[in-house]
Parts: C-alpha cells; sequence; structure tokens
C-alpha cells in the first residue's frame, strides 16, 4: 500500500476514533447481535477468522482464531521435509470455509519488548513518524533496527493524552524466525506477539512491514460497494415509486373533491329551482292569506251603503281602495266608511258633482285598505244600512221611482 495512503487511512481512523461513533456502532451492533438466535451470533461472530502460527523447537503449532477466540487447530513437525511441511499447511487452510482467512505469525511475549507511553492526542494522526523520533529515547534501538508497531490504549478523561502501547522486535530475530516457516507459511498477513502464554489472545499488532505483507484480493470491498449500490438505487426505485404513488394518489383525490363539488353545485341548483317552485306556488296563497279578503270588503261596503248609493266603480291598489258612485247625500258616505273596519282615512277624491239624470251626487272616494275580519262582523250589530236608514222600509215601495241599482264593477290591481 502507499504509505502516502496508508497516513491518510490513518489519520482518518484517527479523528473517527475521537467521535462518539464508533461507540455508538459497537452498542448498536451488539444491541442486534443480541436479539438474534444464539446459532445466527455464532455464525456472524465467525465470518472473520485467522490462523495464528506458534513456532515451536520441533513443531510449528497452529492456532484457529475465531473473533476474539483461540483454539488449537493443528501441529506440523519441524522435523518434516518442507514440501511436506507446505503441503500440511496448505491443507489446513484449505479446510476453513473462509477463501479470506489470514494468516499471523505469533511471537512469544517474553520475546518483544513493550513500552507504554503517555503522548499528546494530536501525535495519534502520525503516530508512526512520533514513535520513531522516540525510539532511541524510549528504547535502547534506533528506529532502524526494529520492527515496530503501537496501539492506542486510552484516553485520559480531558481527552488531550492518550495511552499508547509501543510493541518491537530487533529485525535480525524476526528474520531468522520467519526464515524457519514452511514456503506455504511464510506469505503472512502480519507479525504480532501473545499477551501471556499461547492461546491466551495476541496484542493485536503487526511487526510485519508494509512491503512484506502478503497481499491478497479482498473482494467483500468490491461486493459491499455493489451492495452499497445497489441499494442506493434501490432506495431511489422506492423514493420513486413512492412520490408517484403519492401523485396518483393525490390527483384521485383531486377528482374526487371536483367530482363532490360538481355534485355539490347541481345540489345547490336543484335546491334552489324547487326553493323557487315552492315560492312560486305559494306566492298567491301568501298573497290571499296574507292580504284582505275582497269578498268581505264588498260584504262590508253593502251592508253601510244607505240603499239610495250604488257603486260605479271599487279598485284595489298598493293598499289603496278607490270607490265611484252615486248617493243622495254623498257628504254622509265619509262617516259611514270610517267606521268600517276594512276601510281606514276615508275622504273624497276631488268635488262632489250632482248629476242632473238620476237627481245624485256623484263621488270618488279613496281610503285605506285594512284587514277585514268576516267572522267579527257576523257577530256584530244588524247591518248599518238600517240603522243609518230607518226609513229603508218606506222607501221600497217607492223603489220604482228611484233608478235602478246597477252592480258595482270591482277593479283589482292587486289581484
Amino acid at each position: 500500500m502507499n504509505p502516502a495512503l496508508d497516513r491518510q487511512l490513518a489519520r482518518l481512523r484517527t479523528r473517527l476514533a475521537k467521535t462518539p461513533l464508533p461507540r455508538f456502532f459497537t452498542w448498536w451492533s451488539g444491541e442486534l447481535l443480541a436479539c438474534l438466535p444464539a446459532r445466527w451470533r455464532g455464525v456472524l461472530a465467525e465470518r472473520s477468522e485467522s490462523l495464528l502460527l506458534d513456532l515451536r523447537s520441533d513443531e510449528i503449532v497452529v492456532w484457529r482464531e475465531r473473533g476474539e477466540t483461540e483454539s488449537e487447530y493443528a501441529r506440523i513437525r519441524r522435523d518434516l521435509p518442507p514440501e511436506a511441511q507446505s503441503a500440511e499447511f496448505q491443507r489446513l487452510r484449505s479446510a476453513i470455509d473462509d477463501p479470506m482467512v489470514r494468516t499471523v505469525f505469533c511471537i512469544p511475549a517474553e520475546r518483544v519488548l513493550t513500552r507504554t507511553l503517555s503522548l499528546p492526542a494530536a501525535a495519534e494522526e502520525n503516530l508512526r513518524q512520533v514513535l520513531s523520533f522516540e525510539m532511541d529515547r524510549q528504547t535502547p534501538f534506533k528506529a532502524d533496527q526494529v520492527y515496530f508497531d503501537s496501539r492506542v490504549v486510552r484516553h485520559d478523561a480531558s481527552g488531550r493524552n492518550a495511552q499508547v502501547e509501543l510493541v518491537l522486535i530487533p529485525r535480525g530475530q524476526l528474520d531468522q524466525e520467519l526464515g524457519a516457516l514452511p514456503a506455504g507459511a511464510a506469505d503472512l498477513d502480519g507479525v504480532d506477539s501473545w499477551r501471556s502464554v499461547p492461546g491466551a489472545g495476541r496484542r493485536r499488532t503487526n511487526l510485519l512491514p508494509l512491503e512484506r505483507r502478503a497481499r491478497r484480493r479482498d473482494m467483500r470491498l468490491p461486493l459491499n460497494l455493489g451492495l452499497a449500490a445497489l441499494a442506493l438505487m434501490l432506495l431511489v426505485v422506492v423514493m420513486n415509486e413512492s412520490l408517484a404513488n403519492r401523485a396518483a394518489a393525490v390527483e384521485s383525490m383531486r377528482a374526487e373533491v371536483d367530482k363532490s363539488q360538481t355534485e355539490a353545485k347541481q345540489v345547490a341548483a336543484l335546491k334552489k329551482t324547487l326553493a323557487d317552485s315552492i315560492a312560486g306556488a305559494n306566492f298567491l296563497t301568501d298573497r290571499k292569506r296574507k292580504g284582505p279578503l275582497i269578498v268581505a270588503l264588498i260584504n262590508d261596503l253593502s251592508e253601510r251603503l244607505p240603499e239610495d248609493t250604488y257603486l260605479e266603480r271599487l279598485q284595489i291598489e298598493n293598499k289603496q281602495v278607490q270607490v265611484q258612485g252615486q248617493a243622495k247625500e254623498a257628504a254622509k258616505l265619509i262617516a259611514l266608511l270610517g267606521a268600517s273596519p276594512c276601510l281606514g282615512n276615508p275622504g273624497f277624491q276631488g268635488q262632489v258633482q250632482p248629476d242632473p239624470r238620476t237627481n245624485k251626487d256623484r263621488f270618488q272616494i279613496n281610503a285605506d285598505l285594512k284587514d277585514c275580519n268576516p267572522a267579527a262582523d257576523a257577530k256584530g250589530a244588524p247591518a248599518s244600512g238600517a240603522a243609518v236608514n230607518p226609513a229603508a222600509g218606506a222607501a221600497k215601495p217607492q223603489a220604482g221611482k228611484d233608478a235602478p241599482r246597477k252592480p258595482a264593477e270591482v277593479a283589482n290591481g292587486d289581484e
């Protein structure tokens, strides 16, 4: 790997480690795994495997690391020919289902030098260069004499300082031990050291230089990138489909609203038409019910006017009554009509003129029209005409001498 790129990645990892995201994702993944059955948790825990090589005087002990657990996998005798050792290791490696299994050479804990240093947190961005400068001060070696690696153990409460564990081994010693490995096992992914005894866990460092590490093509990265791109495409498709469904739902609702509005307008128009029809049908009835009865008015006039009086015209218009006719004594008609419950404020219109042909006075009286109550008139006193003209009985034999009574002409402007 390019050293400049490796430094940039290390700087990014350091900055990410300072954020709360790693702790959150660790907690979140742990909570998700806790929800799975035990068998599934075991399968997911074993997805990352490594073969740990422990070189001893007479044999090579192969440990199988699954997650955080190490178990002895096999032993290869060192007195076998190198070809047999290499074939046996390849057989052990092929028996593991994971094609990306890593091979790590583990050194006993007493054969490496470890130091715990307190450094500023800002040094984590370029930790390897800082440790190279501090190597001759902290150890009896120079940086070019050893293979070394480090890991951040913890940070203080303020976050300004970091506790760094430095692990190193002389170059000649490590080169000699790596030369003793069989050819098939010499293709290593890293060199680490045990924390205490073999099989009790390793330090999780890598003393092997970058140029000597095995170059493996990890297909998980392209696969994960492809899956991420596919997930992004599916997300876009789902969002587009959701927007399309929402637009279709909005259009459907809009069509229903327009249809409801049209139906509501039709109902309102029908309601208005019905109301107008009912109002038109009830107009005459209401006018007759609310207006005065013409029959009652004519009856009242017939009872109040003297027998020597007859009407030529009766006109009703806008609550006004106009009476035209002839009478012997027209001046008395005002008093007679003033007592009528159907008329109010009677008065002559113009002058009373005598008619030489009939020897009667021609008159025209205007009055206000009031509501009449025929029932009340039926229960009242005797006809006023008899009271006003007590000699009506005596006049009857002389009826032939008078002009014959003419029927009144009624004109109603409202009816």
